[in-house]
């Protein structure tokens, strides 16, 4: 068989990446003399929720690259994931997808590239190095995400341009 009929794509979902921040799943932790139960919890809503998937590993004799393809939604509410006392402190939980940085190719030569979210127009960009093109929404999550740069619905600087035109 041809390498592309046997390579597998695997994905996760952010949903579930996320879980491990609402304070009832315990994620173990192991150190050099014990092992620990420990729960995560968002105290408080960033403007810019910056998110990170860890894609590379090294150790002594290489660099791996993780291929896993998560999947992301455009915009998404961190309600679930916050104590209702801390949701409350905000008029929108909801988080918007302005950037999404990636990351083509193998871990010791690649290339990287943004998607870019011009919100006032509603459209997306592909940037990388001096190239901009124009990009279709459904290409966004089918990328090998690195970072990705999230805004608050209620603080959108969109929004806040609007505010000042009327």
């Amino acid at each position: 068989k041809q390498w592309y009929q046997r390579r597998v794509a695997i994905t996760a979902g952010i949903y579930k990446l996320l879980e491990k921040y609402n304070n009832v799943s315990e994620v173990e932790h192991k150190t050099y003399d014990a092992t620990y139960l420990r729960r995560f919890e968002i105290t408080e809503l960033p403007r810019y929720l910056v998110l990170s998937i860890k894609r590379f590993t090294e150790n002594r004799f290489f660099v791996e690259k993780n291929p896993t393809i998560v999947n992301f939604p455009v915009s998404f509410d961190m309600a679930e994931y916050i104590d209702p006392v801390v949701s409350d402190k905000y008029s929108s939980t909801e988080y918007n997808l302005l950037a999404n940085i990636c990351h083509d190719g193998k871990a010791t030569d690649g290339t990287y590239s943004v998607h870019l979210n011009l919100t006032s127009a509603g459209l997306w960009f592909d940037v990388q190095d001096l190239h901009v093109t124009k990009l279709q929404p459904q290409m966004i999550t089918l990328s090998e995400s690195y970072i990705q740069i999230y805004e608050r619905g209620d603080v959108s600087t969109y929004k806040q341009q609007e505010n000042k035109m009327e």
